[in-house]
């Protein structure tokens, strides 16, 4: 059964990184780095005291419930790609924008039920409203003619 549906970049960064394994190189501690800046600001902005401490103690975890969450977005993504062939080059925004509003849901859930969980609740819900708008995966968006030149 021949198909005419393309997966140019169904879930990007993600798809990329299977296809570019190298690409883990650079995506991962750019990721790392973006939470990390996040963090230690929010810390400063809620003027916590012990930010370095309350740092070592988040970050981790905000990052990896950060991929993980980009990763349900991906996911997303990718069944409505194949299971239900929606999508023709992968960056429809029809298709890219509730999978990044679904990814900033899993961060803020993530966040506020899981890492921040025993934080007096302004800290809990003020950080993970922040890491949900903040850190939730724009790359989505990103149109796929930028990236292959078509």
């Amino acid at each position: 059964m021949k198909t005419d549906t393309k997966l140019y970049n169904v879930f990007f960064p993600f798809w990329m990184l299977l296809l570019i394994p190298q690409a883990w190189l650079f995506v991962l501690p750019v990721n790392f780095i973006i939470d990390s800046l996040v963090l230690w600001m929010f810390a400063c902005v809620m003027k916590l005291e012990g930010k370095w401490l309350f740092y070592r103690k988040h970050i981790l975890p905000i990052f990896a419930c950060g991929i993980l969450a980009d990763l349900v977005g991906s996911a997303y993504m990718l069944i409505l790609a194949l299971g239900f062939r929606v999508c023709e080059r992968g960056d429809e925004l029809y298709l890219t924008l509730p999978a990044v509003v679904l990814s900033a849901v899993c961060i803020f859930l993530f966040n506020g039920y899981i890492v921040f969980r025993k934080q007096d609740k302004t800290i809990r819900w003020k950080a993970a409203w922040t890491f949900a708008i903040v850190t939730a995966p724009y790359t989505f968006l990103v149109p796929n003619a930028w990236l292959y030149g078509f």
